[in-house]
């Protein structure tokens, strides 16, 4: 673990360093994106930063569920630098963009514009997550345990860094090939979500209902929910082919 960069007298977290370079990278992939899809406009920029702000929102007030109330106010000095919570972010980014396009009246799918960005983003969020310490695994004698505090644990972080950095590839790869505008948002959410569900086996951290954590129980019904739409948008395409076909054949 490396939680700081020291240089000189000057102490930098690597945590909030990390944080902020996946922000600057998720905000220029993000704009690449845009203007590969033409879609580089103020209406766009609203919306990105409508999930900025939501997302920064969600990620500190989600510590209060996280942390728990008494522990959040003790630490709500601290948590300008620190402390953020990547489901409170994701949901109230989400919200964000939902509120913002409610106002500006756009109409039309935004999400295929983030989601290559997300997935980059996250893995750069949790190299800090790695160098800071945090999250913790559960305690194990693996070779490629790591020693957090005096513990040898599951090193969870570095395996969703892993991840990450696939699930990056595989939206590389399939831009462009999805059935409809917004499946590539979706396939990205159910993707995460699925990841970060089993991921959640090696955490140390509480676990709310039916043996599962709190993230899990907020990512099954997520996962349920965006991979419905995925499967509704598969199927429809699938259906308007086939009755093409059937008016093709009727024509002949």
């Amino acid at each position: 673990m490396y939680p700081w960069l020291h240089l000189g007298s000057f102490a930098l977290s690597m945590y909030s360093l990390m944080f902020l370079c996946a922000f600057i990278v998720g905000g220029i992939v993000t704009y690449l994106e845009a203007k590969r899809l033409n879609r580089a406009t103020e209406a766009i920029l609203r919306v990105a930063l409508g999930a900025l702000a939501g997302g920064l929102i969600g990620a500190k007030l989600s510590m209060l569920v996280f942390l728990g109330p008494a522990t959040f106010i003790k630490d709500l000095p601290y948590l300008w630098y620190s402390g953020q919570a990547w489901t409170g972010a994701f949901f109230g980014g989400y919200a964000g963009v939902l509120i913002v396009k409610r106002f500006n009246s756009i109409t039309y799918s935004t999400g295929d514009i983030f989601a290559l960005a997300l997935p980059l983003a996250q893995a750069i969020g949790r190299l800090g997550n790695l160098l800071g310490g945090d999250p913790f695994g559960l305690p194990s004698n693996l070779p490629w345990a790591i020693t957090q505090y005096g513990v040898r644990r599951q090193p969870s972080a570095l395996y969703e860094l892993v991840l990450d950095m696939i699930l990056f590839i595989v939206i590389l790869r399939l831009r462009d090939k999805l059935p409809r505008s917004g499946d590539l948002f979706k396939l990205y959410v159910v993707s995460y979500c699925s990841l970060r569900f089993l991921v959640d086996f090696t955490r140390a951290d509480p676990h709310v209902l039916w043996g599962l954590t709190l993230v899990q129980v907020l990512y099954a019904p997520t996962i349920i929910f965006f991979g419905y739409q995925l499967w509704a948008s598969f199927r429809q395409i699938r259906q308007a082919k086939t009755l093409t076909g059937v008016r093709t054949d009727e024509a002949a």
